[in-house]
This record gives structure tokens, C-alpha cells and sequence, in this order.
């Protein structure tokens, strides 16, 4: 699929939070070398230097000598490495990986494993595949007439004039979009059902709506009332200046320096150090006690008191959004391309015709189409009860009563999920096991409603876009598909809402009672005649039916996605991105991304769960053939300054990328003792 990585500005973050870690881990063991000179292995340093930027070791320095990895139990002698705490005997390890979780990073790590011939399974514990791609259609309705209830927008990098997806932060989902086995022979290649997505409004101009104050947005120079703003108890220059402003001027220097950091290697990592030095606070805590605002804004130059900040929240976000990492924003204006560098590129919005399990349908019916069992490869409503570690891998006990083991496991299931899980026998180190409670999701529902018409566009002429206000349902979004056919949608998401919008809403969703339901019709519908100035009743008229959904409470997910609070990127996060005390078990998600709440974050983290993979069981032979189907990956894999031999592999040991790197740091720690299981 050949993704290089180049220009993923999220995947260099990702990188120096690792590289960060190692030199944690350095003042942690200044002896290491010595401790481990009667290491079998442990005296060969990686072959190449790694640029570490922002970090203590520079260019041209080298990490010290560190131990070789056991593979399957065992070093590079055939001798037994010192005895892991945890083991636990068990039944002789089936050939096969199991994964469990059977969205979008399982199935992707499916396809991985599909193509290298290494036998796989799937565990799922619901009835469908998909996980977080979930369309809801309504059955009575037309084609037309679904809706995303989870990931439905795709920010991917512009084509180039080969047809082929330029770098950038998407540029792997662009790329699995275009893989052979989704498309070759197919009456309809999965590339054909990507459609344009409209992120603002085609034609019609949407609404505002807040502190009961109604403006419907012109496409063409915006000039918006202040909503009472002086009311909110801010001041009349900061409503001057403005909330987008001001948002950009706290989020974009971060941004744009971390973009200098990796363009042309400039300022050697100084927007890392910067948002480094920074990566304690929330954006909150930020804005109260540390920000300043730029001379060109006219603003005093002071902190932001706590009605502006709880102003430019409102419009901005949502309730609560300010309360989680400053570095949350950071990526997030990375990932939406909001730094206004060409470095950057361009993205353009797209989504699939059809809802976005369409991805995980294609993917779903290759798999299947692999063996002549279609249930053989893909179980569901397999729940896991347990994982625990074997003599020679992984055992996976589900809530049916069954249990399997696997030579090794690779988890993609939502960190909360796996909280409800029985690791006591997992092997994991306080570390993992900390991780596992803390690093936050976020919450997030959504409420459709089928109409009888699509009375958006024919009242006001609105295609596609979104429409804000501080009312419950917070924000509105049109459909962009079916927009030019003769059965448009008729659906709309009437509520998107996130942190705590999702969590009081939520509140009336999925009770199973008939009382609620009504409740939150009527709310929903009352929300929807005030932003758009129109009569409750003509909606009630409308109304067909509602789905409403709130991952929060999903017991499959137990949240929408991944949402950092302060300084949860650095010991949290790099905990999960290695291996546990037997190595055979590995986990993967977008929460163990830097792509938090991206489908390609599920993407990048299965890619590395693979590669941890190949690493750990020591099939050097088959990494290889990875990179080239499947590319590099700029957060973990570096290749060689030295051209590549005609093999590709340029006299570069697998474990001298970054991540054999981190996984011989953390074995390293793991045999001095600094690192318990």
C-alpha cells in the first residue's frame, strides 16, 4: 500500500512522546549497561542513531546497549530468558492469533495478518462487525434514509495526478479505501462509494442559535451578533476580536510549530519542547494561567478570565470540551488541517455513499470470503469473560463458556470494555493496568429523526452543513448524500452532541421507557423549531420516527472515542504500546493512537499491533513483506539513511526501529526490575 508517512505531522507527535519515555526511562536506569552486561544479547546497541526531537539525546547519539527481545519465551540462543511472574500453564497455543474486537481496527488487523498467510480469528461480542462504524437505517424508509450513529466524516489528503492519496495524517485510511481486495473484480469498488461531505453547507445558509438569539449564517462573509455576549460578562473587546480568533490564537502557534518541527526539521523540536512544557495543563487551565493573547488581536495582555473562557466554549466546543488536555486541541487542529501551512496540505471532506459500515461491509465480506466457513474467521457474539496467559500463549475464556488458546492476542477492544474484563491473570504491570483505568473517552450521542420531507431544504435551502446553538441538542447536521438524487435523505441528525451536552441528554436515551422516549422527541423537536424559527407543531407534523444512541453508555464501548486529559500522553499511553509480561499480548485502538476519535487512529494503532506482532514471536522474515504491503509508519518504524538492498531491507535489524527500540527499552526495565509484571 506503500504509506510512508511522510508529512503525518500526528504521527512525529507520536514518535517524541515515545522517544520521551525512553529518556525517562534512562534516568530511571543510569546503570543500565552494567546490569545488563550478563544479558544474553544485551550487548548490541541499535545500528542507526534516531533523531529524537525535543528530547535529550540529539542527532548522531544512539540509545545505550540493550537486551535482545525474547521471542516466544525465548532469546536469540534458544536459551530462556529470567522467569516472568504471571505464567500460568494452560493448554498447548492453537497456531493462530486471536483478535478481539471485530470493528475497524480488528478488521484491519485481519487483513494484515491475511496477507502475510498467518492464521487469524475473530472474536466479537456483538451480532454485527463494524464496532464504531454504525450506520442506522431506518427500514421503512428510502435509500437515503440512514444515518452515522458513529464515525460518518473523513478529512482524507487530496489525490495527486496519478490518483493516488498524497501524504498526510489520513493518508492510511485513504489507502486501505484503495486496496486491492476491497476493489479488484467488484461490481462496485469500495473507492466508488466515496462521496463529497459537506462540513459546511453546500448552498442555504444555516443557523446560530444562542442566549435566544437567531442568525441565519450567509455563505459568503459571515458577520454574525454578538448572541449577548456582554450579558455573558465579556468584555466588549474581546468580543471584538472575536471567539474563532481567539481559539486560533491560543491552538495555532502549537500547531504551526510543531509543523516546523517536522517540514524541513527546523527549530530542532522547539514546538515540541513548547507544547511539552505546557502538556499539564487543560485548555481551561491554560487560557486562565498561562495564555496571552498576540499583539494583533488588541486584547490587554492578561489571562482570560472566567466568563470568556466559559464564552468561547460555548461557541467554540462544548460544556466541559475546555476541561480536557490543551494537547487534545493541539491534535485536533492538526488532524482538521486548521495551521494554514502548505507544509500541512490540503484535505479534502469525503464520506461513503451508503453510511460508513459500508468500510466495515467490504472488509467484513473479504474476510469471509477467505475460507468456505463464512463464520469461521469472524465469531460473534463471543463475549470475553477472561485473558490470561498461557505456557505457550493466550487464553481467551468468553461468557459462553468457551476458551481458546492463542499463540498470541491482539485486543482492540475500547480500553473502558476492557476494564469489565478479568485480566487478573493477564500479566500486565501497574502501569497497563492504571492505563487501562485512566486515560479518558469521551462522551457522545446522537438523535436521528426521519421527516416526511426534507423541509431544511425546502424552507431554507440548506445542503449539508451543520447548524449550532446552546440549546440542548447543541448541534444540527444535514445530510450530505442523496443530495442530488431523486430520493434525498430525509433523515436528520437532529442532536450531535459531546462531553457533558452528551452525558445530561443522555440521560433520557436508552431507559427503556416509553415516558423518556417522549420526553426527548419532544425536547429534540422543540430544539429544532427554535433554531430554525419555525412552528413546533409543523415539526411534529413532519415527524416519522427517532433513533437516538448514546456511546457513553454503550456496553460495548463505554464512550465515544478517546479524549486525553492532562499529561495522560506520556507514562499512560506508552504503557499500552508495548507488549505484556509473556509478550503474546498486544493492544490496539484509536485510543493507542495519536488520532484520537479517527477511524485512522484504529488504522495506525493495528498496523503497530502487527508489527509489535512480528517483533515479539521473532518473524523477522515476514517484516519485510509488512512494510511493503503495508507500508511504514513514521511513529514506529524508521528506515535506514543507507539505500535499501533489493530485498528492501538495507542491512536494517527490524529491532532497530523505533518500536524494537521501545520494546527492548521496556524489557530492559522489565529486567532490571524498574518494570514489574
Amino acid at each position: 500500500m506503500g504509506f510512508d508517512g511522510s508529512e503525518d505531522v500526528l504521527g512525529y507527535w507520536g514518535r517524541n512522546v515515545v522517544e520521551d519515555y525512553h529518556n525517562t526511562l534512562l534516568k530511571k536506569l543510569p546503570s543500565l549497561t552494567a546490569q545488563l552486561s550478563g544479558v544474553k544479547g544485551g550487548n548490541k546497541p541499535p545500528q542507526q542513531p534516531f533523531r529524537l526531537l525535543g528530547s535529550n539525546l540529539r542527532v548522531g547519539q544512539s540509545p545505550p546497549q540493550l537486551p535482545r527481545l525474547p521471542y516466544d519465551g525465548h532469546d536469540h540462543d534458544g536459551q530462556a530468558p529470567p522467569q516472568l511472574p504471571g505464567h500460568r500453564s494452560g493448554r498447548r497455543a492453537a497456531p493462530k492469533v486471536g483478535i478481539l474486537g471485530a470493528g475497524v481496527g480488528g478488521l484491519y488487523t485481519a487483513l494484515m495478518l491475511d496477507s502475510l498467510d498467518i492464521k487469524y480469528e475473530i472474536l466479537e461480542a456483538s451480532d454485527r462487525t463494524g464496532g464504531r462504524l454504525f450506520t442506522h437505517k431506518f427500514e421503512d424508509g428510502g435509500k437515503y434514509d440512514y444515518y452515522d450513529v458513529g464515525a460518518m466524516r473523513y478529512p482524507l489528503p487530496k489525490k495527486d495526478e496519478n490518483g493516488k492519496y498524497k501524504s498526510g495524517v489520513m493518508k492510511r485510511l485513504g489507502e486501505l479505501i484503495e486496496y486491492s481486495k476491497l476493489n479488484d473484480g467488484l461490481a462496485v469498488p469500495l473507492r466508488d462509494t466515496i462521496i463529497d461531505y459537506y462540513y459546511q453547507a453546500r448552498t442555504g445558509g444555516t443557523f446560530k442559535y444562542f442566549n435566544s438569539e437567531r442568525y441565519q449564517v450567509p455563505l459568503e462573509n459571515p458577520d454574525p451578533p454578538n448572541f449577548r455576549a456582554r450579558e455573558m460578562g465579556v468584555e466588549s473587546e474581546y468580543i471584538t476580536a472575536g471567539v474563532d480568533n481567539i481559539a486560533a490564537d491560543i491552538v495555532i502557534p502549537f500547531a504551526r510549530m510543531i509543523m516546523e518541527d517536522v517540514g524541513l526539521d527546523t527549530n530542532m523540536g522547539k514546538g515540541w519542547d513548547l507544547m511539552m512544557q505546557n502538556d499539564a495543563y487543560s485548555l481551561r487551565a491554560y487560557m486562565s494561567f498561562k495564555y496571552i493573547p498576540s499583539v494583533d488581536l488588541k486584547l490587554p495582555p492578561s489571562h482570560l478570565n472566567t466568563n470568556t473562557i466559559n464564552w468561547c466554549e460555548t461557541f467554540d466546543k462544548s460544556t466541559g470540551w475546555y476541561d480536557r488536555a490543551l494537547t487534545e486541541q493541539v491534535l485536533e487542529a492538526l488532524a482538521f488541517a486548521r495551521v494554514g501551512s502548505s507544509t500541512f496540505g490540503e484535505i479534502e471532506w469525503k464520506c461513503f455513499d451508503g453510511g460508513s459500515h459500508v468500510l466495515a461491509d467490504y472488509m467484513t465480506k473479504y474476510i469471509r470470503s477467505t475460507t468456505e466457513d463464512p463464520n469461521a474467521l469472524i465469531r460473534t457474539n463471543k463475549s470475553v469473560k477472561s485473558i490470561s496467559q498461557a505456557t505457550n500463549g493466550m487464553e481467551v475464556s468468553t461468557w459462553d463458556g468457551s476458551a481458546t488458546t492463542y499463540s498470541h492476542v491482539i485486543s482492540t477492544i475500547p480500553l473502558p470494555c476492557m476494564r469489565t474484563i478479568d485480566l487478573s491473570a493477564a500479566g500486565l504491570n501497574v502501569m497497563q493496568t492504571t492505563a487501562l483505568r485512566k486515560l479518558q473517552y469521551g462522551p457522545s450521542v446522537k438523535v436521528g429523526i426521519r421527516f416526511k420531507t426534507t423541509w431544511w431544504t425546502t424552507r431554507f435551502g440548506i445542503v449539508g452543513g451543520q447548524s449550532f446553538t446552546d440549546l440542548p441538542v447543541r448541534t444540527v447536521v444535514y445530510p450530505s448524500y442523496g443530495v442530488d438524487s431523486d430520493t434525498p435523505s430525509t433523515v436528520l441528525i437532529a442532536s450531535y452532541c459531546w462531553t457533558n451536552d452528551a452525558e445530561r441528554l443522555g440521560s433520557l436515551i436508552s431507559t427503556g421507557k416509553e415516558e423518556y422516549n417522549e420526553q426527548l422527541k419532544e425536547l429534540v423537536l422543540r430544539n429544532l423549531a427554535d433554531v430554525h424559527g419555525m412552528p413546533y407543531s409543523d415539526l411534529v407534523d413532519e415527524f416519522v420516527e427517532m433513533h437516538a444512541w448514546d456511546w457513553n453508555h454503550d456496553p460495548l464501548t463505554g464512550g465515544a472515542f478517546a479524549f486525553f486529559g492532562p499529561g495522560d500522553f506520556q507514562d499512560l499511553y506508552t504503557s499500552l504500546t508495548a507488549p505484556n509480561a509473556n509478550k503474546r499480548l498486544h493492544f490496539a485502538g484509536e485510543a493507542i493512537s495519536t488520532r484520537h476519535a479517527w477511524v485512522v487512529g484504529a488504522l495506525d494503532s493495528a498496523w503497530r499491533a502487527v508489527f509489535e506482532y512480528l517483533l515479539s514471536s521473532g518473524q523477522h522474515d515476514r517484516i519485510e513483506e509488512f512494510f511493503r504491503l503495508w507500508g511504514t509508519n513514521v511513529e514506529w518504524a524508521q528506515l535506514p539513511t543507507e539505500p535499501p538492498t533489493e530485498d528492501g531491507s538495507g542491512g536494517f535489524d527490524p529491532e532497530d526501529h523505533l518500536l524494537g527500540v521501545h520494546m527492548r527499552y521496556t524489557y530492559a526495565a522489565e529486567l532490571t526490575g524498574d518494570i514489574k509484571f
